[in-house]
C-alpha cells in the first residue's frame, strides 16, 4: 500500500527495525507530545536520526533527492520541485514528482549507483527508515540528511529544518505558520466537546495483532488535537508504534476505530465488522468505524494538518457543517 510514511512494505520495515532498535540510532526517548510551535523561530532539533549533528548549507543545494515520501512532500510544499532529481518508488504527491527518476523499488531497495549517478547535492530521508544505505551513500561523498522520527509538532519544526538545509527558510515559516494557524482553528472548533476514545490502527497485516498509533507518536498527536483520547496513549513502546493485541482493544472498548491502512493490510472497514468477538465493541455497535486516506495520517508532512481535520469532523461530527472533505 502506498501507505504510512512511505509504502505498506516500508511501514512494516520501519516497524521491525523499530523493534530491533532504532532507538539505539538517535532516538533514545519517545517524542514529546505535542505544543503549539513558534514557527517564526529557529527549529530547535538539529541533529539527525543517528544524533549527529546536522550541518547546514551555506549555498542552496540544486540536486537534490528525496528517499522517502514525506521528505518529497516537505520539499514540493517548499516549491523546491526543479531543484529534485530524484525520489523512492513510494513518492505520488504532488503528481508532478512521480515522473522523476525512481531510485528504489517496491520492495524498498535502494538503486546506489543511480544514486550516484544523479550527482546530489542532498539528499534527505526520515527516521532511519534508508539506514543501511545512509552510511553507504556518505562513504561515497554525499551529503545524506537522515531526520528523526517525529511527532506532529517536530514535524512543523523538521519543515523549518529541511528549510534551513535547501535556503528557503522564508518559505518553510510562512507554510508552518499556515498550517499552525489550520491546527489552531481546528482545535478551537473542537473545544469544550467530550473527548471519545479511539482505537487508531497503523496496520493489520498480522490479524488479532495490529501495530497502532501509541503514546509519542504523530498519530497521538492528531487525536488529542482533535479532543479524542488514544486506548494506547500510555503505550510508548516500539517507538510510538506498538504491536497490540485484539484483547486489549476489546478490554479497552473504544467509541471509535480509525483505520489508516490500505485495504490489503487491514484497512477495510467492512472487515473490522467480522473481527472475531469484536462485535461487543462500542464502536462497532454503534457503526463508528471510518478509513482515512494512508497518505495524509502515516506520512509527516504538511498533509497532516488534513488528517487532523478527518479525525475532528469525524470523532465530532456536529462541530462541522460541511461534508467530510473528500481527501479523508
Amino acid at each position: 500500500m502506498k501507505n504510512c510514511i512511505f509504502s505498506s512494505y516500508a511501514l512494516l520495515l520501519l516497524l521491525v527495525s523499530l523493534v530491533c532498535g532504532l532507538t539505539a540510532c538517535g532516538e533514545a526517548t519517545a517524542p514529546t507530545p505535542a505544543t503549539n510551535v513558534q514557527p517564526t523561530t529557529a527549529p530547535t532539533t538539529t541533529a539527525d536520526a543517528y544524533g549527529t549533528p546536522i550541518v547546514f548549507p551555506t549555498t542552496a543545494p540544486q540536486r537534490i533527492v528525496s528517499l522517502v515520501p514525506n521528505m518529497s512532500e516537505i520539499l514540493a510544499a517548499l516549491h523546491l520541485e526543479r531543484r529534485m532529481v530524484g525520489v523512492d518508488y513510494n513518492t505520488d504527491y504532488p503528481s508532478a514528482l512521480a515522473s522523476l527518476p525512481k531510485v528504489s523499488n517496491a520492495a524498498g531497495a535502494y538503486n546506489v549507483e543511480q544514486i550516484v549517478a544523479l550527482k546530489p547535492d542532498l539528499l534527505l530521508s526520515w527516521g532511519a527508515e534508508t539506514k543501511q544505505y545512509d552510511s553507504q551513500l556518505k562513504q561515497l561523498g554525499l551529503k545524506v540528511v537522515d531526520l528523526p522520527l517525529s511527532n506532529f509538532s517536530q514535524t512543523l519544526q523538521q519543515i523549518l529544518l529541511v528549510g534551513r538545509l535547501t535556503l528557503t527558510q522564508e518559505t518553510a515559516s510562512t507554510l508552518v505558520q499556515h498550517l499552525q494557524q489550520q491546527i489552531d482553528e481546528i482545535k478551537t472548533t473542537v473545544a469544550g466537546t467530550t473527548a471519545p476514545s479511539v482505537f487508531f490502527e497503523v496496520d493489520n497485516s498480522t490479524p488479532g495483532k495490529p501495530y497502532v498509533f501509541g503514546g509519542g507518536s504523530f498519530g497521538d498527536n492528531l487525536l488529542q488535537d482533535a479532543n479524542a483520547v488514544n486506548i494506547f496513549h500510555n503505550n510508548q513502546s516500539n517507538g510510538g508504534y506498538p504491536q497490540v493485541t485484539d484483547e486489549a482493544i476489546i478490554i479497552a472498548n473504544p467509541q471509535f476505530v480509525i483505520l489508516t491502512e490500505d485495504p490489503k493490510y487491514g484497512g477495510d472497514v467492512k472487515q473490522v465488522y467480522t473481527r472475531a468477538n469484536w462485535s461487543k465493541i462500542n464502536a462497532i455497535k454503534a457503526h463508528h468505524v471510518y478509513h482515512i486516506a494512508v497518505a495524509i495520517v502515516q506520512r509527516p508532512g504538511p498533509r497532516l494538518v488534513e488528517g487532523l481535520r478527518c479525525i475532528a469532523q469525524i470523532v465530532h461530527p456536529e462541530k462541522f457543517s460541511a461534508a467530510l472533505p473528500a481527501y479523508c
